[in-house]
């Protein structure tokens, strides 16, 4: 599997994502997971569930969960199963959604849904857009691009790789900037000659 950038060197310009500060991405780079960290978590949070999770379940992992430090969290983002990624991705520290996104066990079907997210901090759209077997995908481009809270210099670059049916569409769009649905527009345009 691909590896993320996740240093300062390797990120995207200061001006075009959130930053995280040098003891953040410390934390994130220096969190050791191994096979012993995960019988530290409850088997619910690391082993794939048999079947699908009740809501009195899901309330009980979600205060487990809230309950954790923050890297008790990371390593339970790069360890967890699908539940607990899917709590973990809102996690209003910018930190935990990006170590989630580091989770060798995410599917591409996960990372569309989080592409959607409008809850995402920047630094999280920037890592997908980095990721090359992720970004191949035309579903996660269409994500990227239709996400409001997309970094606009993001959504813009991923333009060309659209269909003409999702570049009409984006272009009426009133979710999306207005200099994103006019470069939609302009690029129809250009297209169709």
């Amino acid at each position: 599997m691909d590896t993320l950038p996740l240093s300062p060197e390797t990120s995207p310009p200061r001006e075009e994502r959130q930053t995280l500060t040098e003891e953040e991405w410390k934390l994130l780079e220096t969190t050791p997971v191994t096979e012993e960290e995960k019988s530290r978590f409850p088997q619910e949070l690391v082993l794939e569930p048999p079947k699908e999770i009740q809501p009195e379940e899901r309330d009980r992992l979600t205060q487990t969960i809230f309950k954790m430090t923050v890297p008790q969290k990371i390593r339970l983002a790069l360890l967890g199963n699908q539940e607990a990624r899917n709590l973990l991705i809102h996690d209003p520290n910018k930190v935990i959604p990006l170590a989630v996104m580091r989770n060798p066990r995410l599917s591409e079907e996960e990372v569309v849904m989080y592409a959607q997210l409008r809850s995402l901090p920047e630094d999280v759209f920037w890592a997908i857009s980095k990721h090359k077997t992720w970004v191949k995908n035309y579903q996660v481009k269409l994500a990227l691009v239709s996400n409001p809270k997309s970094p606009l210099s993001l959504a813009i670059k991923l333009l060309d790789h659209l269909h003409d049916r999702d570049l009409q569409n984006l272009s009426r769009s009133k979710n999306i900037s207005y200099v994103l649905a006019r470069s939609a527009a302009r690029l129809v345009f250009k297209r169709k000659g």
